[in-house]
């Protein structure tokens, strides 16, 4: 593959890595960031690339998934041994939604702030990246049951929000 194809890659996977990349990060520059860093990497690593190994969606996924578990990993959140726990990450959601100009993806936006990151991040696993409950468990080194109830819990808690006729 030669690096005349990028720029298709580019456009063709360029809404859906970044609507990955904001459903797990609820963050329009955060997300902004790391779609660039997705595509530097990817235009970086192109010759690395091989067709007979995975799509090239798959491929360009897994660089995402891969820069936001990384970002995750470096924020350095001050958590107080009182909080026993029980702490998110807290999203602005009047300033980001203030930046959405879609109502229904405003809807959604506002739906996705109620669910823990860890119900955000099976459920982008799961419909962005077409993976199993198995596979997801197999990775995040889970029970598949445990899993699955977080994966089923999230989709209620989104029916629930957004009405049953949403999902």
């Amino acid at each position: 593959m030669d690096l005349s194809g990028l720029a298709e890659i580019y456009e063709t996977y360029f809404s859906k890595i970044y609507n990955f990349i904001f459903f797990k990060v609820l963050h329009r520059e955060t997300a902004e960031d790391l779609v660039s860093m997705t595509f530097l990497k990817a235009a970086e690593k192109f010759h690395t690339y091989d067709p007979d190994k995975g799509a090239v969606s798959t491929w360009l996924f897994t660089i995402a998934q891969n820069l936001v578990t990384d970002w995750y990993r470096n924020r350095k959140i001050p958590v107080s041994l009182d909080d026993e726990g029980n702490f998110e990450l807290s999203v602005d959601f009047e300033e980001q939604s203030s930046l959405i100009a879609d109502d229904t993806r405003r809807v959604l936006y506002q739906a996705l702030t109620g669910l823990d990151g860890r119900s955000r991040d099976i459920i982008a696993q799961k419909y962005f990246l077409d993976k199993t409950i198995r596979q997801i468990a197999e990775e995040k080194e889970m029970n598949e049951s445990t899993v699955s109830t977080i994966h089923n819990r999230g989709l209620e808690k989104l029916r629930k929000t957004l009405g049953s006729d949403i999902l």
